[in-house]
């Protein structure tokens, strides 16, 4: 039995925002062309099996069913190549993709809800007159989906925070393992705040793709020094 060489704290970091920016890239040239099929093929068989109707939430069915699909290819190839780096690290290594890609389809989808979100328009009076709405109006609507987009935050870093805390075979939660998931639910809550402050109730796929290409550098630095900061033990290798 070998042992295996521990990876530096800078090594780390380096792979880490390596596989993650390499992991987005591959995701993002499967996930358009499933984002487009779920938005002209797959909406429509689920309108006729009787799924869904006018849409969820902010979001018409084509654009929910569109995204989703989208995400789902991302999320899965940002996982698998992160748990090339963590395999190492982890006894149940294969849970990760699984937290990793329920999570961030989760994130996209609310995301994308929240950024089709309107923050003015109009409404009709009851003697049948139009009047604008402005922010303060729709606030509770805003802030409902800005609540679902941190909730989807806070659920990916508690699902990959037991992947890890199982992977050190600790009986407890420390507090470094617990940093992962303040770390992943600050960065949604800055997630939510970019989307309302920059797409102001007028959310096109195009913009969030563009939205999550910068997001996801910025994403994968921070984390990086997070899980470098955790000093995670390799697990010694099998016979």
């Amino acid at each position: 039995m070998q042992k295996q060489r521990a990876l530096s704290t800078v090594g780390l970091w380096w792979r880490w925002v390596l596989a993650t920016l390499t992991g987005a890239v591959i995701g993002y040239i499967f996930g358009i062309p499933a984002c487009l099929v779920g938005i002209h093929y797959l909406s429509d068989r689920l309108v006729s099996i009787g799924v869904c109707h006018t849409g969820f939430g902010s979001l018409n069915c084509p654009v929910a069913t569109g995204i989703v699909c989208g995400s789902f290819f991302v999320s899965v190839f940002v996982g698998l190549m992160q748990y090339l780096v963590l395999r190492r690290f982890l006894q149940s290594s294969a849970w990760w993709i699984l937290a990793s890609s329920f999570g961030w389809t989760w994130v996209g989808f609310a995301a994308t809800s929240l950024a089709y979100t309107p923050q003015f328009g109009f409404v009709m009076n009851l003697d049948g007159s139009f009047s604008e709405s402005n922010i303060f109006d729709r606030l509770p609507l805003l802030l409902v989906n800005s609540f679902w987009l941190f909730l989807a935050g806070g659920l990916l870093g508690i699902l990959q925070c037991l992947v890890l805390w199982n992977g050190k075979n600790t009986k407890l939660l420390n507090r470094r393992s617990l940093w992962w998931i303040v770390v992943n639910s600050v960065l949604i809550a800055f997630m939510a705040i970019a989307i309302v402050s920059f797409f102001r109730g007028k959310g096109s796929l195009y913009g969030i793709l563009y939205f999550f290409l910068g997001f996801t550098p910025f994403y994968a630095t921070i984390t990086a020094a997070t899980l470098a900061k955790m000093k995670l033990t390799p697990f010694p290798p099998k016979d």
